[in-house]
């Protein structure tokens, strides 16, 4: 015991003494950067040079302070991801200020890892009107296994959106909002769209006419969104004919509380485009509409694909009766299973329109 004690000792006398080659094991590489501690123009090139500061491996970087860029920040080595991380509770703000352009990209691999991307970190942009994209997540090199965390991005021209080579992708309890396009997926990408999964997230504020604001454009997507609000912004499924997708909705609250903004206008809050491959799955969802007077006719435009529903509920006022709660068109086939209007208040059938496609309702 006492010759362990003494190596032990002379080992750590070694290291103190700055002469690390006399010691065969050194202490592996720090893995987190802090962006204040690099020189930059801006915050976003202090981020950049944080990420090429990191060994090959990749690791963690720090953002402790609000701060505005214009430099895009580029997570793009092959095989080296990141996680960056600010501080819980909205305290720290990263503020994009350019006029065009990615505020952020992540774009290094697709080599089994899980967890890396972005935690405790507000993300904003200079207006939903910009032809600014908040995040991109793949791309040539992709984005498997990103998490998202505890975050809000708001304001761009298109908040999220992914990219080639991305699977296994998850958001948890955050916020999107403000923006044209708060989600988009777009179709026509390669390996992309397998187990895409919103989990608690809040999809809000969509400018009018609040159209196509979750848009999940298909080739072979397959997308969850697990006890999501989509406040005044619509979500839509496939990409007219071109791609279908498939979705899952469940635990969903639909609702349009900024009903009142200037310019705002009635809109369908889910729509399903004419593609066969579309495949909708919707349980335990509410719809709430709050317009006293002259609210939607209908709280879904059903073109095409397959939809299956169980556990939905729906409130309207009564100035505001709604016409059906479904338009049916094409070869749309609906499956409905324990629907409750809580405020009584169709004036017609639960559903109107026509289909060559199958109807099934409770």
């Amino acid at each position: 015991m006492r010759k362990l004690v003494y190596i032990l000792s002379m080992a750590s006398c070694a290291l103190s003494q700055g002469n690390r080659a006399q010691f065969p094991f050194h202490p592996p590489e720090p893995l987190v950067r802090y962006a204040s501690a690099f020189p930059g123009v801006d915050l976003g090139d202090q981020v950049n040079a944080a990420y090429a500061d990191l060994p090959s491996s990749g690791g963690a970087i720090m953002v402790t302070e609000s701060g505005s860029f214009t430099t895009p920040i580029v997570f793009g080595t092959r095989n080296k991801p990141v996680v960056l991380i600010g501080l819980p509770g909205g305290i720290v703000t990263m503020t994009y200020t350019g006029t065009s352009g990615i505020a952020l990209t992540f774009n290094y691999g697709t080599g089994h890892q899980m967890g890396h991307g972005l935690r405790d970190l507000t993300l904003t942009g200079p207006g939903n009107s910009t032809r600014t994209t908040g995040v991109m997540f793949g791309g040539n090199n992709g984005a498997e296994g990103i998490e998202f965390r505890d975050f809000k991005i708001e304001s761009f021209g298109t908040n999220i959106e992914m990219g080639s080579n991305t699977w296994l992708a998850y958001f948890e309890h955050g916020m999107s909002r403000d923006s044209r396009r708060n989600v988009l997926l777009p179709s026509g990408l390669a390996q992309a769209g397998e187990q895409i999964v919103f989990n608690h997230v809040t999809f809000a504020d969509a400018p009018p006419p609040h159209t196509n604001s979750v848009w999940v454009q298909g080739d072979s997507q397959e997308v969850i969104f697990r006890d999501c609000s989509f406040d005044q912004v619509q979500l839509r499924v496939g990409n007219g004919k071109i791609s279908g997708a498939q979705v899952v909705v469940t635990g969903g609250h639909f609702e349009n509380p900024n009903y009142d903004w200037s310019g705002s206008v009635n809109y369908d809050y889910v729509v399903v485009d004419d593609n066969p491959g579309n495949y909708l799955r919707m349980t335990e969802t509410y719809f709430l509409q709050d317009a006293l007077a002259g609210g939607p006719s209908r709280f879904l435009q059903l073109n095409g694909g397959t939809v299956y529903m169980m556990g939905i509920g729906m409130y309207t006022p009564r100035g505001s009766p709604l016409r059906a709660f479904a338009v049916l068109e094409n070869a749309v086939s609906v499956e409905m299973h324990g629907f409750n209007d809580l405020s009584g208040n169709i004036a017609g059938p639960l559903f109107v329109g026509s289909t060559s496609g199958r109807v099934v309702t409770p």
